[in-house]
C-alpha cells in the first residue's frame, strides 16, 4: 500500500493521523474522509470510459477541432491545447455517448495565458439546450453553474456557486490539479485534489454528454494540458 499523503499539501502522514474513517494532516490541518482503500477520495465505481492521450484515437470520445491540439505519451499521457482569445469556451473533447449518473475526473494544468483570466473544466450532462459547468482557475479558485439558451439561442450562464478560493487547489501556472465531479440523481459532489469542496442538489438536467472545456475569456491566449480523464459508475 502506498504511503498516505495529504491531498492538500502533499505531506506524508503517519499512521496516528488516521482517526476512524478520517485523517488529519498535522502540517496544514486539513481533515478529509478516507475510503476503504485508505485514499483521500471515495472509492470509485467501474470504469465506463477512459482516455489515453498518447494517441489521437480516443474510443468513446469526440475530439473537437478548435485551436491546436497535440497528444503526448508519458506517465501520464497528456492532451495539450493552445487557443487564441475568445469570449466563450473552447470545446476540447466530448463523450460520444449520453450519460445520467457518473463519476468524472480529470487533471488540469495551465501552461500559458493570463492567469487572472484563463479557466478550464468539465461540462457534465451537457446538451444542445443546456447543462452544468464546473471550472477551476490558476488563481486557486473554482466556480459551478449551468447553461441555458435565451430567445436568441445564445448561451446564458447561471451561477450555482460563485468563484471561490479553495486551499486544496494548487495555484499558479504549470501546477496540476485533479477535478472530480460526481453526478448522482439530483446530488452533486465536487472534489479538488481529493478534498470535498462542495455538495449540492439541482434537478435542471438529468442526462447529457460530458465535455472537457477551456476558456480564455476573450483577452488572452490559453495553453492547457489535460491528463487522466476517467468516466466511472457512481458507487453507491
Amino acid at each position: 500500500m502506498k504511503a498516505l499523503t495529504c491531498p492538500n499539501c502533499g505531506a506524508s502522514l503517519p499512521g496516528h493521523a488516521i482517526k476512524a474513517d478520517l485523517a488529519i494532516c498535522e502540517f496544514c490541518g486539513t481533515t478529509f474522509h478516507l475510503s476503504k482503500r485508505l485514499t483521500s477520495e471515495p472509492s470509485q465505481g467501474a470504469l465506463l470510459l477512459g482516455a489515453d492521450f498518447g494517441s489521437r484515437t480516443l474510443h468513446g470520445w469526440e475530439v473537437v477541432e478548435e485551436g491546436k491540439l497535440t497528444f503526448h505519451q508519458g506517465n501520464p499521457s497528456e492532451l495539450r491545447g493552445n487557443y487564441g482569445p475568445r469570449d466563450n469556451a473552447y470545446y476540447v473533447l466530448k463523450s460520444s455517448g449520453v450519460f445520467d449518473d457518473f463519476d468524472a475526473g480529470i487533471n488540469i494544468k495551465f501552461t500559458d495565458g493570463d492567469q487572472k483570466l484563463v479557466m478550464a473544466g468539465l461540462y457534465p450532462r451537457f446538451t444542445e439546450t443546456g447543462g452544468y459547468g464546473v471550472y477551476i482557475s490558476p488563481l486557486g479558485s473554482y466556480v459551478i453553474g449551468y447553461f441555458t439558451k435565451d430567445k436568441n439561442n445564445e448561451w446564458v450562464w447561471g451561477t450555482l456557486m460563485d468563484w471561490t478560493n479553495h486551499s486544496a487547489i494548487r495555484a499558479g501556472m504549470h501546477e496540476s490539479n485533479h477535478l472530480r465531479v460526481i453526478c448522482d440523481g439530483e446530488r452533486f459532489r465536487v472534489y479538488l485534489n481529493g478534498v470535498l469542496a462542495t455538495s449540492f442538489k439541482d434537478s435542471r438536467f438529468k442526462l447529457g454528454k460530458l465535455y472537457v472545456v477551456a476558456e480564455p475569456n476573450g483577452q488572452t491566449d490559453l495553453g492547457v494540458a489535460f491528463s487522466d480523464l476517467q468516466l466511472r459508475e457512481v458507487l453507491r
